[in-house]
């Protein structure tokens, strides 16, 4: 079968899009309701927090296993595969339990969740003509958007009618209804070429300097995002501004700022992913100017064009990971994922440190210094990066 018969078309689109934004609602769902989940549960925050990192730990461990499977056995088949069981513990989360067992569902809906976030753009480009790779990437990013803000807002929406279990479990429809736009709407494909075996493939990415300088900058970048937008929230419930639980998070909606993301991606279409990334440090270095004023009108835009900046950046970090890495693609996207969630798991306590310590200066003083660092990798990457690696293969990919 000629490779032009196998591209896929609106539909795909469609499934890719509304995948990603179902299974994107799981990994923050608890943020808005963990009062109610550590009253019901007798736990603290801190214990409560827990459902939030143990989803980032299970997304680093799980990255390894699907990018490296989807390089073996196929991306669809992994995709379908990984919506589909996801929507099992989501769905339990509604059996009573305590904490541990909460935890432990938690844990298994982030090693799925890397059956789609791993293995969506090397998906993409295989799936879609060249000239469409940076329209749907930037689609693909801005429903993943969407899926962050929905996953803070549907349970906390539902938490008083139907209570903390059933409004996280209520997640497990959308996710399973993604399953089946996947497998009726995505095409069907041959076995991929033969991959190399894992460790092969993971020691040529380690090898691979511009893989590594793209998840770092990405990862820097993603640092800043997170924990800026943790510690804000004591910043505006403080002296200097005197707001309510319930008006900080209303501040949330900047989050959608992010939905703007494809115009960066198609403008790095164009351009070359390498000649645009170091203008999304630069927007976020802006942002955290403005938002460190003391007006409130200035802290809502900052906090906006922080998010467009991050946003930006991790959807043409992902648009240029495939580029640097013609085989094994699956496994170079899990190299990139896991640099880009470990460095911003660590950016919520790092920051929450500097804040118990000099406030909001220091919080934003490390964050700067994380978008700076981001800003030079991105201009390293722009003068190392081999040229060859981003010339279109000699025949097109087979579609897995």
């Amino acid at each position: 079968m000629a490779s032009e018969q196998l591209r896929a078309g609106t539909g795909a689109v469609v499934a890719l899009s509304v995948a990603a934004a179902a299974m994107f609602c799981i990994p923050y769902s608890t943020q808005a309701i963990v009062p109610e989940i550590g009253a019901d549960l007798g736990a603290g925050p801190a214990a409560t927090g827990l459902t939030i990192t143990v989803v980032v730990v299970g997304i680093a461990i799980g990255a390894w296993i699907t990018g490296p499977l989807s390089d073996r056995v196929g991306r669809r088949a992994v995709m379908v595969g990984s919506c589909a069981l996801l929507a099992v513990p989501t769905a339990l989360i509604a059996v009573d339990g305590g904490l541990v067992e909460l935890l432990v569902l938690r844990g298994l809906q982030g090693l799925l969740l890397p059956g789609l976030l791993t293995v969506a753009t090397a998906y993409v480009y295989e799936a879609f003509g060249p000239g469409r790779v940076p329209t749907v990437v930037g689609l693909y990013t801005s429903a993943l958007v969407l899926g962050g803000f929905l996953g803070r807002t549907i349970p906390a929406l539902l938490v008083d009618d139907i209570g903390w279990r059933w409004s996280l479990a209520s997640l497990a429809l959308p996710v399973l209804a993604s399953a089946v736009l996947i497998a009726l709407l995505l095409p069907a494909a041959p076995p991929p070429p033969k991959a190399r075996s894992p460790l092969r493939a993971v020691r040529a990415h380690l090898g691979n300097a511009p893989l590594l300088l793209n998840g770092l900058a990405a990862g820097c970048t993603f640092f800043a995002f997170v924990g800026l937008y943790s510690v804000v929230a004591y910043r505006l419930e403080g002296p200097d501004f005197g707001l309510s639980a319930a008006q900080v998070g209303a501040f949330y909606v900047v989050w959608l700022v992010g939905a703007l993301a494809p115009f960066a991606v198609r403008l790095a279409g164009r351009l070359g992913p390498r000649a645009v990334l170091p203008v999304f440090p630069l927007i976020g270095l802006a942002g955290l100017a403005v938002g460190s004023a003391a007006w409130l009108p200035a802290v809502v835009v900052g906090l906006a064009v922080l998010a467009g900046g991050l946003f930006s950046m991790v959807g043409v970090a992902q648009l240029l990971v495939p580029q640097l890495a013609l085989r094994d693609r699956g496994s170079a996207m899990s190299v990139h994922l896991t640099i880009y969630y470990l460095l911003g798991s660590l950016g919520p306590f790092v920051l929450g440190a500097a804040w118990s310590v000099a406030g909001w200066a220091g919080a934003a003083l490390l964050a700067a210094v994380a978008l700076v660092v981001a800003l030079a990798l991105t201009l390293v990457l722009r003068r190392s990066a081999p040229a060859h690696l981003a010339q279109k293969a000699e025949t097109d990919p087979v579609l897995s």
